[in-house]
């Protein structure tokens, strides 16, 4: 049997790929030193930062429906695993209980751990896996502080009460999309 490590998310930030993809950053909660980045869809990364910044919605998000539609069955979501990495492809399983039985059903990651954080439910991964996909801990603050330095020579930098301003008229707009984005801007200040 594999012995599975849990994961903790460590941030969410929009991906140099592309304006519609973010790179959602987990880590073992063991250790520091095991990390890796998935690229994740717009929707699932709002849905995601939205849930971790405890910003209210006037309506229900796609995930926050289907915790709403477990919690009025008589399925279980018990954790979440991520099974594999092919082709540059993650994948994952909810495992799930209904009537004294559990099974499991395929989803992507990003999906899995946006309900997984709504259920305060474990985010697992083999310990195996997780070796051979980790980015080493100095390689990681390497690429870190190439990130914040090309963040510093950007002529779009702007000031902290700035970005707040900008934030707070995101969130009343409910553009959530981009409240998120300018709260990954805040953090990394």
């Amino acid at each position: 049997m594999k012995e599975f490590v849990p994961l903790r998310i460590l941030s969410v930030n929009p991906s140099s790929v592309g304006a519609s993809s973010y790179i959602l950053l987990l880590e073992s909660d063991n250790t520091q030193a095991l990390r890796f980045p998935i690229v994740i869809g717009s929707q699932e990364a709002q849905s995601i930062s939205v849930y971790l910044e405890h910003i209210q919605t006037s309506r229900p998000l796609t995930h926050d429906l289907c915790v709403n539609l477990l919690a009025h069955s008589n399925v279980t979501l018990q954790k979440v695993i991520i099974t594999d990495f092919k082709d540059g492809i993650f994948y994952a399983n909810l495992e799930l209980f209904r009537d004294g039985e559990t099974f499991q059903v395929d989803a992507r990651p990003s999906d899995s751990i946006a309900l997984a954080i709504r259920l305060a439910i474990p985010i697992l991964i083999s310990d195996k896996l997780l070796t051979d996909i980790c980015i080493p801990d100095e390689e990681f603050s390497d690429e870190l502080e190439e990130e914040l330095d090309a963040m510093d020579k950007s002529p779009a930098f702007r000031s902290k009460v700035e970005l707040e301003g900008l934030l707070l008229k995101a969130l009343q707009e409910e553009n959530y999309e981009e409240a998120a984005k300018i709260r990954d801007e805040i953090e990394k200040l």
